[in-house]
Order: C-alpha cells, then structure tokens, then sequence
C-alpha cells in the first residue's frame, strides 16, 4: 500500500506536540470531516499492519497529532516500496528486450545471494503468469517467452504499476531528453491533427504507447507482428469510418520510423490507431456493436443501482446516461485491446464516495461476467464511473426540475413561472402546461420532473413526483410550503 496525496497532505498538516482540529484539517484538505476521519482510519490500518502502531493518535474535542512512537523515524520512508520498484523497473527491461537473452550478471549489482536471485525470479514469474509470458533461465541468461501483444500488454500495465507506487502524474523510469521531446511532440501532434487536448489519463496512455513502440524497436525484436494475420473486415471498416484518427496514426508511426531510421509492421499503424480511438475524443465514430453495448452498459449501471426498472423512471437521468455511454464508448474499445488506464485519484474516491464506488463494483461483477473480453472494467474505471453518478447526485440536491400546471391564461402561467424564478433561483422551470398536456406527456414528466406546482388539484396519481397545489399569484404562505416541501426533499 502507499499513501495517496490526501493522506500525505493530512500527514503533512499534523506535529507530534499539538493537537490539530478535524475541523481544520476538513478546510485545508476542502474535505469534510467525515472524510478526515476516513483517512486517518485508513492511515492507521497501514501504520498497524506494518508497525503495529498507529501513526496517528487523536483525543475527544482536540483533534489529530502524530504518534511519539514514530518521533525518531522518516514517516515518508515507513512504506517500503524500493523492492517493488526495482522488481518492476527489472520485469520492464526484460519485456523490452523480448526475445533477446539477458545475462544473470544484471543481478550483481544488487550484491543478491543466490537464493536471493530465486526468490527474486519466482516473484516475476509470478507477476507475469498473468499476461500469459513464461520466465526462463538457465546458470547464464535470462530470458521471456510469449506472443508480442502480451509482452505490450505487460509493459502497459507495468508503467502503471510504476505510477501508483510512485504517485506521480508521469512515467515513473527514467526517460533521455531527446525522446521525452520527441514523444512530446507526438502528443502535440495528435492534439493539433484531432484539434482536441489530450487531458490526464488519456494522454498518459498514448505517452507510454509511444515510448514503449521506441524501447521495443531499439531493444527486442519484434518478431509477433510479422506473423500477425491481416486486419479483419470490421477493423479495416472502423479504421475507414475514422480516417482522421487514421491519418493521424499514420503520421505518428511514419515520424517514429523517420526517428528511429527503421522501417516497421504496417499494423504499427493500427495499433497507434487503436489508442488514440480508446481516448475519449468528439471525433470518433464506433462501430454499431459498441453503441449498443454501450447503451445496454448504461442503462444496466443505472437501472441496479437506484433499483428501477427502467431508466425513464430516474428524473432527469439523460445527463447521467450521456455521462456514463460517453465513457463507455471508449472504454470499450480498452477492453477489447487490453488497454488499461490510470486513476491518480482513485484512493481518494473510495474514501470520499465509499457507498457509491461499493455499489458499482458490485453492478461490475455482473456486467465482467457477461463480457467476453479478456481485459475486465477494473477500479480506475469504476473510480471514475463513481464520479459521473456522484456528479448526478449533486445536481439533482442542487437543481430540482419544475412542472408548472396552470389553467389560466398564457399571462398569468408566465407571470406565475417568473415569480416562481425570482423565489427560488435553484429551481429550474422545465415546462408549464394544462391538465391535458399533462396526460398526453406522463413519460416526458417521470423521466425530467422532481416537482409539480399546480394552480388546481391533480385529477390523477403521478407516482412519486410531489405535487404542490399553489396560487397563480404564489403568495408568501405558498412560498413559505414550498420551503418546507424543499427540506423535506432534501
């Protein structure tokens, strides 16, 4: 485990003398207090199941301060991670070098016991079982064997594993200059060619795409793409219904092969494609598989996790569908190609919005059964689904949508929905109509109205939306119900 940076913040804020104040902390972390003591607990389990004390020690009405046990130790260094590091940065340099054999002489300079080395090799082929690549060695080399999109698989994911121990926002090894301009330039590239930015943490995903093509060309020998079958009807189609994204791949690998002085596979040039098409950009067009599967992903997501049975039953659920089917649309094409991305904030969504993100792991257990991917919808991908359904919650405490049911003249209707805005500017008027408009548009009502102000009473039963009977002239004794009725809401 390591410390996410609200953890490290809180840390940070805290003194082994004096007591420092939820409260405090909740202001200087834009936290609320609640979240201060879900961190602190989490910073204690850590501290507990590796030192067996806590870190952090806190009295009624004072507040939070650091542990006297911990007075004479670097409290940033308590989690070692330099094993784990240099296990990763070790996997990473053989997945580079594929198929080419490694001297044993790699482990000298870590001064490593012989039975050291084992152990050492036995927790990388462990760490590789998983993408299907075996370890061998003999007295003198080292070496890898498996099919080369599994070892771009292994590299993917490896950097992210790097970034997460190292909670850093870029590549954690170590990049020359000269390539860290080059590839920086790509990006310039792609963002100009598609005139979108590439924001965090899709522009990572295509940063560690484009250095990993130069390590593998410089180092290994790419020999898997040139016994790879052909393009497949569909993946020839999509690559023709993006021809911008195409050409942009295009352009991408005839710079790294202007760079690099080699010539490469043409299937370079879709795997280049592939990433930039799993970006969540405008300017993509999917195949019609995934705008249906992507469709019945959302709507499965929402149905189960508010217990409906049909969306339109949500109010205003439109925002959250086109939130979550405009993620999945890309993730999808992930999925299928085994591309994972990073969540730097993932520590701090699961603590913040527990409820949400344990709910939707569970909807996601069902929906990775059904999917025939090898790569599933993991964490990240669900910290940040939590965010979209939690953005729908604020909104929804923050704006109620507003029918406005009027038997009067056009006059009097605008006059009562201009009142009505004036009173309360957090209310959004959606509509004004009679009683018969109302009956002829139920389903437009159920799926957009959390509140019905009526000049008349309601000849019929509208489920769960309220209904207020009010004044054309809302008075101060509606304005004073309509108040309470928001409380009462909220």
């Amino acid at each position: 485990m390591i410390f996410s940076s609200n953890e490290n913040l809180l840390i940070n804020l805290l003194n082994y003398s004096d007591f420092i104040s939820s409260k405090y902390l909740a202001n200087r972390l834009f936290v609320s207090t609640k979240t201060i003591y879900r961190i602190v607990k989490r910073i204690n389990n850590i501290s507990m199941e590796s030192h067996e004390n806590p870190l952090i020690v806190s009295e009624p009405g004072k507040g939070f301060k650091l542990n006297q046990h911990f007075r004479n130790q670097d409290i940033h260094t308590l989690m070692d991670f330099t094993e784990e590091n240099n296990l990763n940065d070790l996997i990473l340099s053989f997945l580079f070098k594929h198929p080419k054999k490694v001297k044993r002489t790699v482990f000298d300079e870590e001064y490593l016991s012989e039975s050291s080395i084992e152990r050492r090799l036995k927790k990388m082929q462990d760490n590789l079982n998983q993408y299907h690549i075996r370890l061998h060695y003999d007295w003198e080399y080292i070496w890898l064997e498996g099919e080369e999109i599994n070892i771009r698989r292994a590299i993917n994911d490896i950097f992210l594993e790097i970034n997460k121990i190292n909670s850093l926002n870029e590549i954690g090894v170590k990049i020359n200059q000269i390539d860290k301009f080059f590839i920086d330039k790509q990006i310039t590239v792609i963002e100009e060619s598609l005139n979108e930015y590439l924001s965090y943490p899709y522009d990572l995903t295509v940063y560690t795409h484009i250095y990993m093509i130069i390590k593998r060309y410089r180092e290994g020998e790419v020999k898997y793409l040139s016994s790879q079958e052909p393009l497949e009807k569909d993946e020839e189609q999509l690559m023709l219904a993006n021809r911008k994204i195409t050409k942009t791949a295009q352009t991408i690998i005839k710079n790294l092969e202007d760079y690099l002085g080699i010539k490469m596979s043409e299937l370079e040039v879709y795997f280049a494609f592939q990433n930039i098409y799993s970006i969540n950009i405008q300017k993509r067009e999917s195949s019609n598989i995934d705008k249906k599967l992507a469709e019945e992903i959302a709507k499965h997501y929402i149905t189960n996790f508010f217990s409906i049975s049909d969306v339109t039953l949500l109010p205003a659920s439109r925002s959250l569908y086109q939130d979550l089917y405009q993620h999945l649309l890309p993730m999808l094409s992930r999925l299928r190609m085994g591309i994972k991305i990073e969540n730097n904030l993932l520590d701090e969504v699961v603590l913040e919005y527990e409820g949400t993100f344990s709910k939707l792991t569970k909807i996601t257990e069902t929906i990775n059964n059904e999917l025939m991917f090898d790569t599933k919808i993991n964490d990240a991908e669900i910290g940040y689904l939590t965010l979209y359904f939690e953005k729908y919650k604020i909104n929804r405490r923050e704006t109620k949508n507003i029918l406005l049911v009027c038997s009067t003249g056009i006059g009097t209707s605008e006059l009562l929905k201009t009142r009505v805005e004036s009173n309360f500017p957090n209310l959004n008027v959606v509509a004004t109509m009679s009683q018969r408009q109302m009956k002829n548009n139920q389903t437009f009502i159920k799926e957009n109205v959390d509140l019905i102000f009526s000049t008349l009473r309601m000849p019929f039963d509208l489920g769960t939306i309220p209904v207020l009977t009010i004044s054309p002239l809302l008075t101060e004794k509606d304005i004073q119900h309509i108040n309470l009725t928001l409380k009462e809401l909220e």
